[in-house]
C-alpha cells in the first residue's frame, strides 16, 4: 500500500554560511536533519512571522496607525519585562529567602584618577 502524498513543501534556500552552521549546530543537538531543525524553527516561530506579515501590509495603507500600535506594543512590552526584573531582583536566594537590598551586588562606577601634568622641570639647588 503506497503512502499518502506528503503535505510538506520542499523549498530551496540560500542563507549566509554563520546561519548555515547555527542551524547545523542544532540539528546536530537535537540528532535532527538540517531540513527537519529549520522546518521546526520555522513552523515555531510562524506566528511572529504571520504578525510581521500582516503588520507590513498594514503598515502601507496606514504607516501612522501601526506606528503608534507598535508603539503601544514596544511600552508594554517594557513594562513586562520591569515586572519580570522586579520578581528575578525578588526571588528567594539558595536558602529560601528574598535577599535585602543591602546585601546585593551593585555596579559602582569608578572614576579614573585625574592625570598630573607637571611643567618643566624643577631647578636644581642652587639654581635661580
Amino acid at each position: 500500500m503506497p503512502l499518502p502524498p506528503s503535505s510538506n513543501i520542499r523549498l530551496t534556500i540560500t542563507v549566509r554560511p554563520e546561519v548555515h552552521a547555527i542551524f547545523k549546530r542544532l540539528a546536530d543537538s537535537t540528532n535532527d536533519s538540517l531540513s527537519k531543525a529549520m522546518g521546526d524553527w520555522l513552523a515555531e516561530t510562524s506566528p511572529a512571522a504571520e504578525l510581521m506579515a500582516t503588520k507590513m501590509h498594514e503598515a502601507r495603507e496606514e504607516p501612522k496607525r501601526v506606528m503608534r500600535e507598535m508603539h503601544a506594543y514596544a511600552l508594554g512590552l517594557t513594562d513586562v519585562t520591569s515586572e519580570m526584573l522586579e520578581r528575578v531582583k525578588n526571588r528567594p536566594n539558595v536558602a529560601g529567602v528574598a535577599e535585602p537590598a543591602t546585601t546585593r551586588r551593585t555596579r559602582v562606577a569608578v572614576t579614573p584618577p585625574r592625570p598630573v601634568i607637571r611643567g618643566g622641570k624643577s631647578p636644581k639647588e642652587g639654581q635661580s
